[in-house]
This record gives C-alpha cells, sequence and structure tokens, in this order.
C-alpha cells in the first residue's frame, strides 16, 4: 500500500451497520478508507463494523475477534483519532498506545495498527480544513505538530472518556433516526457538528506520549523490511538465519523486533503472513485451485498448507475457493 495516494473521495451521507466473517470482506466495508488485514490469530474471524458519515465527517466503531495487522489509508485532508474502548496493548506505527492515549492521523494520511484479539475501536474522521475553521472561530490553538508528528498523544481520562461516550452516543442517534437524517439537513449538520467538537476537545490540550520511540522505530523498521521481501518473492521462504543476514541483525534482535510488534515470533509472523496472502489470491481469482494459491506463497506440501490454513481461518481453502467462484457466479447472473 505504500506509495499510494490517500483515498481522494469522501463518504456521502450514509449510516450502517455490518456484519462480516472474512478478514477482507471486514477491511473493505469502512466507507472512504483503503486497508489491508492480516490475521495474525488462529481461528474464524468475525467483524462488526457500525458507521455514520456526513460528507467532511465520519463516526464508527470496530470490532474484531481475531490479532490483526492493519494497514490503513483515511480519506485525503482529514485527520483521525481512534480510542480503544478499553486499553488492550494496540501498536499504531510501531508504539504501544498507553491507558490514556488517543491514535491520531494527520497529514501523512496513512498508519499501521497491530490489534489484539476482541479489539474494540471508535474512530472518529473529520475534515481537516473544517476542523481548522472551527478551531479558529473558537480561539482553540490545535497542537498541529503532534496531531501530525506522533502517532498517539496522551489525554486527559476524563476528557478521554467523555468522547468515547458521545462517539457511541453518535453511532446510537444515526441508527435510531438514519431515515429522518437522511431527509434533514439540519439533523445531518447537528451530528457533524457533534463528531468536530469531539476531534476539537480531544486535540485541544494533548501531550506527547512519553516512550521509547527510537527503539520503536527500529523495530519497526525491522518489521517492515521483512514484509517488503516476502511481498516481494512471496513463493520465496527466507530462513530466520537469511533474513538476519539481509537485515543485519542478531537472532536475539530480530526474535525482540517480531514479538514487540506483533506478538508472534519471525516465523509464525511470516507463516500468518504467507497464509493470508493465499487466501487473498483464492478469494480475489489470482488462483485457479488451492494448488495454485499454496504455491505462489511458498507452500509446497499441499496437506501441510491445507492443515494451516484451516487452523488459522477455521474453514478449508477449498472452502473459501468454492465460495470466491459463487459469488463470481452471481455477479455474472
Amino acid at each position: 500500500m505504500s506509495g499510494l495516494d490517500a483515498p481522494s473521495w469522501r463518504p456521502g451521507w450514509q449510516v450502517q451497520a455490518l456484519l462480516a466473517r472474512d478478514v477482507d470482506e471486514h477491511a473493505e466495508r469502512l466507507s472512504g478508507w483503503r486497508q489491508r488485514y492480516d490475521q495474525l490469530t488462529p481461528g474464524a474471524f468475525s467483524g462488526q463494523l457500525d458507521e455514520v458519515a456526513t460528507g467532511t465527517a465520519q463516526v464508527y466503531r470496530e470490532r474484531t475477534s481475531q490479532a490483526l495487522h492493519q494497514q490503513c489509508e483515511v480519506w485525503a485532508d482529514s485527520v483521525w483519532c481512534g480510542l480503544t474502548a478499553v486499553h488492550d496493548g494496540s501498536r499504531i506505527d510501531g508504539r504501544q498506545v498507553g491507558p490514556s492515549g488517543v491514535m491520531v492521523c494527520g497529514r501523512a494520511g496513512r498508519f499501521e495498527l497491530v490489534s489484539p484479539a476482541g479489539h474494540d475501536l471508535l474512530g472518529v474522521v473529520v475534515g481537516r480544513g473544517e476542523l481548522e475553521r472551527q478551531a479558529m472561530a473558537q480561539r482553540l490553538p490545535l497542537a498541529w505538530p503532534l496531531v501530525d508528528g506522533s502517532p498517539w498523544l496522551e489525554v486527559a481520562a476524563e476528557r478521554r472518556r467523555l468522547a468515547l461516550s458521545r462517539l457511541r452516543a453518535i453511532l446510537a442517534l444515526a441508527a435510531s433516526a438514519g431515515e429522518a437524517h437522511h431527509r434533514a439537513a439540519a439533523a445531518r449538520e447537528t451530528l457533524q457538528q457533534a463528531m468536530l467538537d469531539v476531534v476539537l476537545d480531544l486535540l485541544a490540550a494533548p501531550q506527547a506520549p512519553h516512550d521509547a520511540r527510537s527503539n520503536a522505530t527500529e523495530r519497526r523498521r525491522v518489521v517492515r523490511q521483512v514484509y517488503e521481501m516476502v511481498a516481494a518473492q512471496p513463493e520465496t521462504v527466507p530462513s530466520v538465519a537469511a533474513l538476519c543476514e539481509r537485515l543485519h541483525v542478531s537472532r536475539r534482535t530480530l526474535q525482540y523486533a517480531f514479538e514487540a510488534e506483533t506478538a508472534l515470533g519471525p516465523n509464525a509472523y511470516l507463516r500468518s503472513l504467507r497464509l493470508n496472502g493465499a487466501r487473498r489470491a483464492l478469494r480475489s481469482g489470482g488462483a485457479r485451485n488451492v494448488r495454485e494459491a499454496a504455491a505462489a506463497w511458498g507452500f509446497w506440501n499441499l496437506s501441510q498448507f491445507a492443515h494451516d490454513y484451516r487452523h488459522q481461518f477455521g474453514e478449508r481453502p477449498s472452502d473459501t475457493l468454492a465460495r470466491a467462484v459463487q459469488a463470481a457466479g452471481s455477479c455474472l447472473k
């Protein structure tokens, strides 16, 4: 996903509540975003997304059953804030979010999130220009260098608790009166203002987090380079020794980087990454059969691949392929 421009369109007015049993399907459903999720822990996936969008602002709640490595790009010229319902050890751009933290994404437009199983996140996105105008009108100095330079910020516990409560209330109000809001511009503007107010309050007086940034940056660099190596040559499975040699790091450094960033060792992370790649090939039609999908991602023992795949996703690779074929046939009718 790196190197691509941020999504240029913003979601229009809509209210939706969606359930997904497939991690890729879930990642694709958040309006106006470009996302890619890799499932890190084994078991069947379930995801729930509740969303309201007004055209220049968006609030959503996302609940996911499995640990994920998320690559996210929010719509252009916007500011995103994300708050976990409870402190769960999520890591954004290689840095663990503190108990009183709010995750942010400003000018960069993209971020990476490693979220644990049972992740529950409330997010809000607002247009940057509108946020700046509102801040000037209310004479609120926003800490733009922090917003644009740090993936998460410290906020007062009460301010964070209030933001979570207000975001839940916005979603509940939109869900209970969606059609009325669709017909009434004034109601939509009220919801939009409520979203802006949440962000203004969160960013009015944040503090930079006190964490070991240099160590986090180095760990993230190691994991990112391994990810890019696998993406460039998915059919080749590098050994830990080969990774250490290519990245010029010790085995201990490599192990620590992966455990700190993903809660997995390098071999387990590589296997998860390759299984997710094979699953996408089966879902998208990039492979004509299970054997072809397995070989494309470096799995040469078909029975072992089938076993690992079922353990990771809770279904056989042939089940994934059959569902994709059925969906493609339905689209052609």
